[in-house]
């Protein structure tokens, strides 16, 4: 098995260990929230449906950000957030769905195909899920969508820590002082 195999590996949904998952948001959101999503939805989840979008690495959340950023600004009070996800023994797989389709986006390729297939797969087996896995487009690394609304969130999910965080301003090049 290589890195990458190792990294999405999809039976690490099915261990009873706490997950730890990383998000930044703006300092102000950094919370459980999901509100923000449920206003501007995502790939995967619908207008009204709140979610937290999340990753299995720290690093993950850094790409998505800078990803959907544009070069022109740095972003600022910014904050990362470790998040645990407590499972239980009595059926883990039933807490997570793992999309381990790395191809996905292949299948999905605009935000209107995906949101379609979200429809799919989002029917009453998956009300009950508190996750949903998908592999990172930008990395070798799990994208973990945390839904508030299903039962069982909060006595599962909690915010660890939250710490600033701040871009280093190399990544701008447009804002880096000539030498």
């Amino acid at each position: 098995m290589t890195g990458e195999d190792e990294r999405l590996d999809p039976t690490i949904f099915r261990s009873t260990e706490p997950l730890k998952l990383y998000r930044i948001a703006r300092l102000k959101y950094a919370n459980l929230s999901g509100v923000g999503a449920a206003l501007y939805p995502g790939r995967w989840n619908r207008l009204g449906q709140e979610a937290i979008y999340t990753s299995t690495d720290p690093g993950t959340p850094v790409l998505e950000r800078l990803v959907h950023t544009p070069k022109t600004m740095i972003p600022s009070n910014l904050a990362i957030m470790q998040i645990l996800l407590r499972r239980s023994s009595d059926s883990p797989e039933t807490q997570i769905k793992a999309v381990s389709n790395r191809n996905w986006m292949l299948i999905c390729p605009t935000l209107k195909y995906a949101r379609d297939a979200f429809q799919d797969i989002s029917s009453a087996r998956l009300s009950k899920l508190i996750a949903l896995a998908l592999p990172s487009v930008v990395t070798s690394s799990w994208n973990v969508v945390l839904y508030p609304d299903s039962p069982g969130f909060w006595d599962r999910v909690s915010l660890h820590n939250v710490k600033q965080f701040e871009f280093d301003p190399r990544l701008f090049p447009e804002h880096t002082p000539s030498e």
